[in-house]
């Protein structure tokens, strides 16, 4: 973009609109209305056709109205149709043209303007071509999610707040879905299912909790979850074995089955020695009856064990759920059962296509066991969807408990509010993103007091769209969920019919993510140390307003970076809009994240050296990405896991170069 917007005419324009009401002009919203005509007439990206429409109406501006103090909407609106004639965009026009009509029409037939407006969003469905692909249930559910997002811009959210959001400063997630009481990505407890029904209501509690959370369901520690279970089966399926192996051979009356029971019983784990009945057992033959029903039972075991593993990942990865994305974390379990759960999930996962709505999270200790972590690098050697978390960093653990990620790279675990460590039963409550990039698009290093003026306005926008979101869904109530909050969720059984979530939500976190800031550092900085230093600075900056903002308001803020598509894409087209198409910068469909700002193919250990630092300030993760050849061998990504877990770094995803 040129400097035209930091010229005293334009900067000091005010606009009248047609109640009359005055405001500051706003360059954004010319570009944005200058974008939505191009989005509904055509196909194609076409930034650089808005950007220059946006320029000459930026330039007609300040020529003609530089000895004026005031310019009325309608006069912007009718130098936009101008442009857009003059330029030949001429299908354009008429979309924007007809809008205009439209709206007129709409604000004579409302008198509220709440009506007014709200009437604008579904007319807006209804008008937009890209709005009817797909078949008759998703364009119905594409309509639904449309006015609910509608409604919430409309009657529940700050209007600053919408227009921050439509104008590209921030970028409300779940905006769909949050007013109608739905929670972001969530750990969910799981325990009450972890019984003989196990894996059928297990599955079903998975998959309908999906109607309750838009976002991702995390299934932590699956090796320590099934563990109990796996003890029952074993010590019921031995007895079974025994009972039965004994009377065909005659032996069941002469020996105290019952007294053998109760021993068995007693064990804590299925490695008990047969020698513990050495006093029952009466010859050669016997003892061999003990052996055989211990390895029957291990085999029958292990292969329930597979079928059950098996069901539950295609139940979960073929789910037809509008938000697909589950986690399960494996690997921190080296008891005997536990290498059995992991060893028979690892097998179940190589037998299987990649998963692309399932990730496996494998966590790794410092201690940890090779012949796992082995199988774990060969299923990322064949392309399977797993990544690797290291508990034993100076941030993953503290005390017994570690922290949990999912698959997107957030990650959840210090709980200001409380002062508890803990992960299983805790959710992402809401998330709003802030447009960094932007930033570095208008601010130079010689300005770089401006730019942490501005991004001081973006977070507390952020921090009151988060506590706005918070309020509305903490203000629905126990009755409105089936699945969520019966038994899945920290201290849910506090909750008493008809009583508000609040409470219970509380212990979840408000999610600050940054879109852009890979970016911003490229703008601002074009030495590559320079700019590493000034991604540290802006996120430890945040950081501190993080804190601010938990203490003021009582409730869990971190910050992570933004790694959704659509943020990443939605930001950078309106940037590409207003600022036009910088090399380097801006010349590609969306935003990075910061992974990508050295790739470091030839050195891994910078890599990890510089990504393990950001990891470590962004207090609500990131997605770490490090790309391999395709002719990687098992051997040398077991040297890449054995390098980083000295690097203190706490989540990464191998995935061949593209």
């Amino acid at each position: 973009m040129s400097d035209l917007i930091n010229d005293i005419t334009i900067k000091d324009l005010v606009v009248v609109k047609r109640s009359g009401q005055r405001v500051e002009f706003n360059n954004y919203k010319i570009a944005l209305a200058i974008k939505k005509a191009f989005d509904q007439s055509r196909q194609t990206n076409s930034e650089k056709e808005i950007n220059k429409v946006y320029e000459d109406v930026l330039k007609y501006i300040n020529n003609t109205y530089s000895d004026r103090k005031t310019i009325n909407v309608e006069d912007i609106q009718d130098i936009i149709e101008t442009k857009l004639k003059e330029n030949g965009y001429n299908d354009v026009y008429y979309v924007f043209n007809d809008y205009r009509i439209r709206r007129a029409a709409s604000r004579k037939a409302f008198g509220i303007k709440q009506q007014h407006k709200f009437a604008k969003a579904v007319e807006r469905i209804t008008t937009n071509k890209n709005s009817f692909n797909g078949n008759p249930n998703e364009i119905l559910l594409d309509f639904g999610k449309t006015i609910a997002a509608e409604y919430t811009k409309t009657y529940v959210l700050d209007n600053k707040l919408v227009r921050a959001h439509e104008e590209g400063s921030i970028y409300i997630h779940n905006l769909d879905y949050f007013n109608l009481g739905k929670l972001s990505s969530t750990h969910m407890i799981f325990k009450k299912h972890i019984n003989e029904s196990f894996p059928n209501d297990f599955i079903s509690e998975a998959l309908d909790a999906k109607s309750e959370i838009d976002g991702e369901i995390a299934i932590d520690s699956l090796d320590i979850l099934l563990t109990s279970l796996i003890i029952t089966r074993f010590k019921n399926k031995f007895k079974n074995c025994l009972t039965k192996y004994l009377e065909i051979t005659g032996y069941l009356e002469y020996i105290n089955i019952k007294k053998i029971f109760e021993i068995v019983d007693k064990e804590e784990s299925i490695n008990f020695d047969i020698e513990i009945f050495n006093s029952f057992i009466l010859n050669k033959r016997v003892s061999e009856i003990f052996e055989i029903s211990y390895n029957d039972t291990t085999e029958f075991i292990i292969t329930s064990l597979e079928n059950d593993l098996k069901k539950i990942l295609i139940s979960l990865n073929n789910n037809y759920k509008e938000n697909k994305k589950y986690t399960i974390t494996i690997g921190c379990n080296d008891s005997i059962e536990g290498l059995m759960i992991n060893n028979s999930y690892l097998k179940i996962l190589a037998s299987l296509d990649k998963l692309e709505n399932v990730t496996t999270i494998f966590n790794i200790k410092k201690d940890f066991n090779n012949e796992l972590l082995n199988k774990a690098a060969e299923l990322v050697i064949e392309d399977k969807n797993i990544m690797f978390a290291f508990i034993d960093n100076s941030y993953n653990k503290y005390g017994e408990n570690y922290a949990e990620y999912f698959s997107d790279g957030k990650r959840i675990f210090e709980n200001s509010i409380y002062d508890e460590y803990c992960v299983n039963g805790r959710m992402i409550v809401c998330s709003v993103s802030i447009n960094i990039g932007r930033l570095g698009l208008k601010y130079t290093h010689n300005t770089i007091k401006n730019l942490y003026s501005e991004l001081d306005e973006l977070l507390d926008l952020a921090k009151n769209a988060l506590i706005s979101i918070f309020e509305t869904i903490g203000d629905k109530n126990r009755d409105n969920y089936q699945i969520i909050f019966n038994n899945n969720i920290i201290d849910d059984d506090k909750l008493e019919k008809g009583q508000k979530i609040r409470k219970v939500i509380k212990k979840g976190i408000l999610n600050i993510g940054l879109v852009g800031l890979y970016e911003c550092a490229l703008s601002i900085e074009s030495d590559k140390e320079q700019q590493e230093k000034l991604i540290y600075e802006i996120i430890n900056y945040i950081n501190l307003k993080c804190q601010k903002y938990t203490k003021e308001s009582n409730l869990n803020f971190v910050v992570s970076e933004t790694n959704k598509y659509r943020p990443q894409k939605k930001l950078m087209e309106l940037d590409k809009a207003i600022f036009g198409i910088k090399k380097g910068i801006t010349d590609k469909n969306a935003y990075e994240r910061i992974d990508n700002i050295y790739q470091h193919k030839n050195d891994f250990n910078e890599f990890l050296k510089y990504i393990s630092s950001c990891q470590k300030s962004l207090t609500g993760g990131c997605l770490t990405e490090y790309p391999i050849a395709k002719n990687c061998s098992v051997k040398k990504l077991l040297e890449y896991l054995k390098t980083a877990i000295n690097s203190d770094i706490g989540l990464i995803k191998f995935s061949y170069r593209k």
